[in-house]
């Protein structure tokens, strides 16, 4: 896999010279505001000239800019890339992003107790071989960074930090459709040190977006990320349905009906939601067996009910692979059909031409939804399988307790 991304990427170094990722929309943020213009941030007409500056054969080849459509307090980070050239500021967003995938893989080596008896090269070969990952770092994406943050939050998790873990996830708004359904079961069992934290980042970040760019624009925002989801003139309308459950709905029901679409994407996706609170209730019970499961179960669960998604976002599944791993080959009691149901999702999800074909052949990445949609359900069923009565002792942890 990873012999194919370098053969990919290689392929790929024209596109990036002229500026054809979706790093464009963070260098166009950053020139807006080192231009002084913060409010007019989200004005289409305005970035359209600030990318035809520095890359105006990718917007003659996309038909149209790539709008910056992430919260305000985002376009701050990247401020500083616009003392770069575009290709300079590129070069250096993908060693930062590139820097924190190292980072969560030797993290989470050290959290392992099976996996990471495995050698250093062969997490890195794995990681970087994973292709969700791979196309975040081609296109010089954020979603590595969310990964980052649900890799420290899943190691608050598992000590108990629950303050920590709402922070660090907070810190994921920047892909706010990548965080809300996470939060969502949390927010139902009321835990409170987790929500606190999550909510006062989330202050702060909007407090940060406000001195950004204004009262106007902060406000618009909501308004103008609905419209870009709606506008076909957009690069992402050519990709296709997305890989999760509207993706599925809206591949399967007649386009005459949307109404009927809408009401059984919210159904099924609340259905989703309402089993996942169900386990991350069970998870936080004392006798609680393999409770890191809920944090796998909720990430493969964001992924599916999130409303905009594509497959560099997918860079999250990573860490519920390698946790589902773990358990898989740390624990004798699943039962034959479960554990090559949840083999086969991480060998799909593992396997690059899968993505490519589904994109660039068949036009229909929705199918991918259907296998985490599958992923979901057998975790889901094969967690709460195990969970015992009330009187039963807590399962050891996978973790090293040396690390501790």
């Amino acid at each position: 896999m990873l012999l194919l991304h370098v053969f990919l990427a290689w392929r790929s170094r024209g596109g990036v010279y002229i500026g054809l990722p979706d790093f464009s929309i963070f260098y166009t943020a950053a020139e807006i505001l080192h231009q002084g213009r913060g409010p007019e941030l989200y004005d289409d007409r305005l970035q359209e000239n600030v990318q035809l500056s520095f890359s105006p054969i990718a917007l003659e080849k996309r038909g149209s800019a790539l709008p910056f459509n992430h919260p305000p307090f985002e376009a701050l980070v990247f401020a500083p890339f616009a003392r770069l050239s575009y290709l300079g500021a590129y070069l250096v967003w993908f060693g930062i992003d590139l820097g924190m995938v190292l980072v969560v893989l030797v993290l989470l080596r050290r959290n392992f107790a099976i996996l990471g008896s495995a050698p250093l090269y062969l997490w890195m070969l794995a990681g970087l071989g994973f292709y969700p990952v791979f196309v975040a770092l081609l296109q010089g994406q954020d979603s590595i960074f969310v990964l980052f943050c649900y890799t420290i939050a899943f190691l608050s998790f598992r000590r108990g930090r629950e303050f920590r873990e709402g922070a660090w996830v907070g810190l994921g708004l920047c892909k706010f459709h990548l965080v809300l359904p996470f939060v969502f079961p949390l927010f139902v069992l009321d835990r409170r040190k987790f929500m606190a934290a999550f909510l006062l980042v989330a202050v702060v970040l909007a407090l940060l977006g406000l001195a950004a760019v204004g009262w106007n624009a902060s406000l618009g925002y909501p308004a103008y990320v609905w419209a870009g989801e709606r506008n076909q003139s957009y690069a992402w309308a050519l990709l296709g349905h997305v890989s999760n459950v509207r993706g599925l709905v809206e591949s399967l029901c007649p386009p005459g009906n949307p109404r009927t679409r809408t009401w059984l994407i919210l159904v099924i996706c609340l259905m989703l939601l309402t089993s996942l609170t169900y386990a991350v209730r069970k998870a936080f019970l004392m006798s609680a067996v393999h409770p890191e499961l809920v944090f796998a179960l909720s990430l493969i669960a964001t992924a599916l009910t999130s409303y905009h998604i594509y497959f560099h976002d997918l860079s999250i599944l990573l860490l519920a692979v390698l946790i589902v791993l773990e358990f898989l080959l740390s624990s004798e009691k699943l039962n034959r059909w479960g554990k090559r149901a949840l083999y086969g999702c991480i060998g799909i999800l593992f396997c690059s031409p899968v993505y490519m074909l589904l994109t660039i052949r068949y036009k229909h990445s929705e199918l991918l939804g259907a296998v985490l949609l599958i992923f979901f359900v057998v975790l889901l069923v094969e967690f709460l399988r195990m969970q015992p009565g009330s009187d039963a002792q807590p399962a050891p942890v996978l973790t090293n307790p040396e690390l501790h």
